[in-house]
């Protein structure tokens, strides 16, 4: 068996009167409106090698056979204000 270490970074413009917040399941999460947002991976796949293919985890079977090999995930999330 091999391991697969994927690193992700992504940034987002998001509006003033969103904010991070501590979940009552002990997570920080982004707290829009009434609802509690954390961010996870989600494997998309395609069976088409073609330039413009159309990747998805409709394949809720294969999509879970991926996830279940996940053995650690770290996610961390900061707010700065643009100047």
């Amino acid at each position: 068996m091999k391991k697969l270490s994927i690193e992700l970074h992504a940034e987002l413009e998001i509006p003033d009167d969103w904010e991070l917040v501590e979940h009552s399941s002990g997570i920080f999460v982004l707290k829009v409106g009434e609802r509690y947002v954390d961010f996870d991976i989600a494997p998309l796949a395609t069976t088409s090698a073609a330039p413009d293919a159309t990747w998805s985890d409709e394949d809720e079977q294969f999509t879970e056979e991926i996830l279940d090999m996940v053995t650690g995930l770290d996610s961390e999330m900061e707010i700065s204000y643009l100047q």
